[in-house]
């Protein structure tokens, strides 16, 4: 019987010494694949793995996971994980896992950084005086984040940490999630609302939603016009989650007056994308999560999530109903 193999699909970063010298030490085989090699990968030593980690950009579907012959789980290599098919992978006795409570302070961190930035205006002043000028009026309207509302769709572990974050700015924090129990929001002084009061009532609205069915597109153009005019919106969850059409129009109507991502729906984008090019929206490259603690966090207690299955116990942050153990 051979070594166990751990397959890593992997564009983003560029080494895995932290994985090696956590295998190595497990006697475990294991590969790194890039995008242009994901199919001769897979045939050669893809569906005989025992465990595999796959980064957001790879789309891990039915096709695939179907032909894994050892698999015990996939684990994507993030919070996010609609890039695996979970029904697909249930069906197969795989367990797709995420790393959910990672990175926790760096997105909240980076989502409150992007709403002073946009409601500062920032950006503006920034362009201002780099081309010689000296304006501090040439910006208006700004109005003070104290007595001001942030909406948070979503209350999970991010969205929890925002709300204490905020709430040192002297806003008001409401929130909408249908899946959290009221006693939560009580516990930490969130007002839980419908999504119609949610957008309502934010003056600032931000995202903290996984990109499901349900939520994909749940931003439109209708939804938009619901939040009070003069009013800000940031993402830092899922592009998707926003129509950004919708959003470009809205913001052109001057309904909206500007948006801080970090997520769009295609990544990179097209460089003609004209959300990028209005001056009311900042755009950051999915870079919410990033810190050199961060990166060894996810990376090492992720290698050690897949280890965990492989030796026949259940992982952490399970995200499928796995009905057959294989």
């Amino acid at each position: 019987m051979g070594k166990k193999r751990v397959w890593i699909l992997d564009d983003e970063w560029f080494t895995h010494e932290l994985e090696k010298e956590i295998y190595t030490e497990h006697d475990i085989e294991f590969k790194v694949t890039r995008s242009e090699s994901f199919k001769n990968d897979f045939e050669s030593f893809g569906k005989d793995a025992d465990g595999i980690v796959a980064q957001v950009g790879f789309n891990f579907g039915a096709a695939y996971i179907s032909r894994l012959t050892k698999c015990k789980i996939i684990a994507s290599s993030g919070v996010g994980f609609n890039h695996i098919d979970l029904n697909a992978s249930a069906q197969k006795g795989i367990y797709v896992t995420n790393m959910a409570d990672y990175c926790i302070g760096e997105v909240s961190d980076h989502t409150i950084a992007l709403a002073l930035i946009v409601s500062r205006r920032l950006r503006a002043y920034n362009e201002q005086v780099k081309n010689g000028q000296w304006d501090p009026l040439d910006t208006l309207p700004i109005h003070r984040l104290q007595g001001r509302t942030v909406g948070l769709l979503g209350f999970g572990r991010i969205a929890k940490e925002v709300a204490k974050k905020f709430k040192v700015f002297g806003v008001n924090v409401i929130a909408h999630d249908k899946y959290v129990p009221e006693e939560v929001f009580t516990k930490l002084g969130v007002e839980s609302v419908t999504l119609e009061e949610l957008l309502e009532r934010s003056n600032i609205l931000s995202l903290h939603v996984p990109l499901t069915k349900e939520t994909e597109g749940l931003i439109n153009y209708e939804r938009l016009k619901q939040l009070q005019k003069g009013s800000i919106i940031i993402n830092t969850c899922r592009g998707a989650i926003i129509n950004e059409d919708d959003l470009t129009l809205v913001i052109k109507e001057g309904h909206i007056a500007g948006a801080g991502l970090d997520v769009l729906v295609e990544e990179p984008p097209n460089k003609d994308l004209e959300l990028l090019h209005l001056d009311e929206v900042y755009v950051t490259p999915h870079s919410s999560y990033v810190s050199i603690e961060s990166e060894y966090e996810l990376r090492s207690r992720t290698a050690l999530n897949v280890i965990r299955a492989m030796d026949g116990e259940v992982p952490e942050f399970v995200q499928n109903d796995v009905k057959v153990k294989v």
